[in-house]
């Protein structure tokens, strides 16, 4: 299978699974932060995508949920694997030639400008 059939179209970060474990649990987002000795801002970062798991805050999540530090390690690099692979297939223009009838070079080129596309007169 092809490894561009495999790219997401958004990626998950894995704030969204601490979101998640944390209203599961009936936690709140400060609650976490004291258990974790951080700032509840650098918390809310992390849960809304801001800002990476480390492999410190892993560990103290392990602990915390019981979620292996491995888990949330492997969440990250996921993610930074699938950020990286919808930006590149973003990036990418597929090319395609088309004839269009025009009997006005000009206004051609303003069509052309407009757009963006390439032309070959």
């Amino acid at each position: 299978m092809n490894k561009k059939n495999l790219t997401p179209f958004l990626a998950t970060h894995p704030g969204e699974m601490i979101r998640d474990e944390l209203k599961e649990r009936g936690m709140t987002q400060k609650w976490l932060a004291a258990e974790m000795d951080m700032k509840p801002s650098v918390l809310s970062e992390v849960i809304r995508g801001k800002r990476s798991v480390s492999r410190l805050m892993a560990e103290t999540l392990e602990r915390v949920f019981n979620i292996p530090a491995d888990v949330w390690m492997n969440l990250q690099a996921q993610y930074d694997r699938d950020v990286a692979d919808i930006a590149e297939r973003d990036n990418q223009h597929e090319t395609i030639p088309v004839t269009i009838p025009v009997q006005d070079r000009n206004l051609l080129r303003e069509i052309v400008r407009k757009f963006g596309w390439a032309c070959m007169l």
